[in-house]
């Protein structure tokens, strides 16, 4: 990982004697060097993705300290080290008051200043994980993705409508994830330069602040994060930058729409696994409708979505049209949850003319109401899921059971089993400790009688108090399964063990050689 830091200091040969230093360290990239303390947010700003500003104590005429401790207070998770003339314990004090992670000097070693920044830019990639990881938790926003069943159907006029008629009291975000055609950018007539794939390289780093640098505003209070203008940038982005830009989403807005476009990539279905709700639009004509079905068809397949997670939207609806939505239902086997009317000329107008969001038409009122039926369907808690079958995937949990297939079957297979190795393996423990048990007893047993046999003549007499000393060691089960030889050299006592498994017959036999006292 390289870490990437920014140095604010108004001393010149300061500022290059910690250049040269940085220069020999592959693992730091100084992306800037700033003179002025002014000049400090505005090169955060340029560099968002930055790990580390290093702010010299003697910035702002001796202020260093209340400079970085301003940056601190706005940016909480950006890793502050003072440099100062001496580092002792007075100056770490001060630079952890101030919000600094850290202290390094003019006079520090490469090795000291490498090994004091590699540790701020661990806690500062913990730290930025930590609230990547617990964004869901901490906002819960909620994330709806677009599709269309084949290009041309309308998908980018129906996320672009949801989103405005969200706007009020929630924040709302829009998401052109179309990468390689999607043109949201020209229908509200912005003009981008940073697109959703300029967040890949800092996936991991994901925050609210890169975010807000990337997308745009759109009159309104829409923000709009769009697509490359550059199509081939597609393959830049990887499964694991889309599930952190929908987590970064939760956290930034109360309601994000993601427009995903009709072309499946491994980018895309993760966006439609990690979204509480997919909506998949169609138009009313058969090569539009089978190709629903076998979209449908394919996500389930592909475990990237279930039925129960998708909505369809039949847009361009009209009277005159041949297609019904009876027959729609008919073709695609799943019901039409909304229907968009045709906007006619009016609409087209307005989308030729980037005035599709302000415009009013009945295709607004339509998409109107299909967001306010989107948002009083309420997200199931993990916990509830055994009581009803969810309308969309509403836990990670739940998304990654989709991605895996069905885990209550699996469970209902593999418990039985489960189950029974446990049963085996308690038997095998209690047969084995009856037999270790046994074995014990045995021994004592034969140790007794062999120092009864000792001690007197053998005869018959011997014999009889020897067999019987050595049967008052045993008790229970293992007493009525011995069987005691005395002999004049060896009392060999032999212990059938408790049968705990049926069918397995253990036993013990332990010899013990008599030790006469020859005095």
């Amino acid at each position: 990982m390289t870490i990437k830091l920014v140095l604010a200091s108004p001393n010149d040969s300061t500022a290059e004697h910690i250049t040269q230093v940085l220069a020999e360290a592959d693992s730091i990239s100084l992306m800037q060097v700033v003179r002025e303390a002014s000049d400090v947010s505005d090169a955060l700003e340029r560099s968002p993705d930055t790990d580390i500003l290093v702010v010299d104590a003697r910035l702002d005429g001796g202020r260093g300290l209340a400079v970085a401790r301003s940056i601190a207070s706005a940016s909480p998770l950006l890793g502050i080290v003072m440099l100062v003339d001496q580092a002792g314990p007075e100056q770490f004090a001060a630079a952890m008051e101030s919000g600094a992670r850290s202290v390094i000097s003019s006079a520090s070693s490469l090795a000291e200043i490498v090994s004091r920044l590699e540790t701020v830019a661990q806690w500062v990639t913990a730290a930025r994980s930590a609230v990547g990881s617990d964004s869901t938790l901490g906002r819960g926003g909620r994330v709806i993705a677009v599709a269309g069943a084949k290009g041309g159907v309308g998908t980018s006029a129906v996320a672009l409508l949801l989103a405005q008629s969200l706007l009020g009291t929630r924040t709302v975000g829009l998401v052109d994830f179309d990468l390689q055609s999607g043109d949201l950018a020209a229908y509200l007539g912005v003009h981008t330069r940073r697109s959703v794939v300029d967040l890949v390289d800092i996936a991991g780093e994901m925050s609210g602040r890169i975010l807000r640098e990337t997308s745009y505003d759109v009159p309104g209070g829409l923000r709009l994060l769009s697509a490359p203008n550059d199509g081939e940038r597609e393959e830049e982005m990887t499964p694991r930058a889309a599930r952190a830009v929908v987590s970064a989403l939760r956290f930034q807005y109360d309601v994000s729409i993601v427009d995903v476009g009709s072309h499946l990539t491994e980018a895309t279905a993760s966006v439609l696994e990690e979204a509480d709700l997919t909506l998949l639009v169609v138009t009313p004509d058969l090569p539009a409708l089978r190709s629903a079905r076998r979209t449908l068809a394919m996500w389930e397949r592909l475990m990237v979505r279930s039925r129960s997670g998708v909505q369809v939207v039949l847009n361009r609806q009209n009277r005159r049209s041949e297609v019904t939505e009876t027959l729609a239902v008919r073709i695609i086997e799943t019901p039409i949850d909304a229907s968009v009317p045709d906007g006619g000329a009016a609409f087209e107008s307005a989308m030729n003319t980037a005035s599709i969001a302000t415009a009013v038409g009945p295709a607004h009122t339509a998409v109107a109401k299909l967001g306010e039926q989107i948002l009083r369907v309420p997200t199931l808690e993990p916990g509830d899921l055994g009581e009803a079958e969810p309308a969309v995937p509403a836990s990670r949990g739940q998304r990654r059971r989709l991605r895996a297939g069905s885990s209550s079957g699996q469970i209902a297979v593999e418990t039985p089993v489960v189950f029974t190795i446990a049963i085996i393996v308690f038997l095998l423990c209690a047969q084995g400790v009856a037999w270790g048990t046994g074995f014990l007893f045995a021994r004592n047993a034969a140790s007794e009688g062999a120092r009864t046999v000792g001690v007197m003549p053998y005869g018959p007499d011997a014999v009889a108090l020897a067999t019987r000393d050595a049967t008052d060691e045993l008790v229970g089960p293992w007493r009525r399964e011995a069987d005691v030889t005395v002999g004049p050299d060896s009392v060999v006592v032999r212990i059938g063990a408790p049968v705990v498994i049926p069918g397995v017959s253990l036993s013990s036999t332990v010899s013990v050689p008599v030790q006469r006292d020859d005095a």
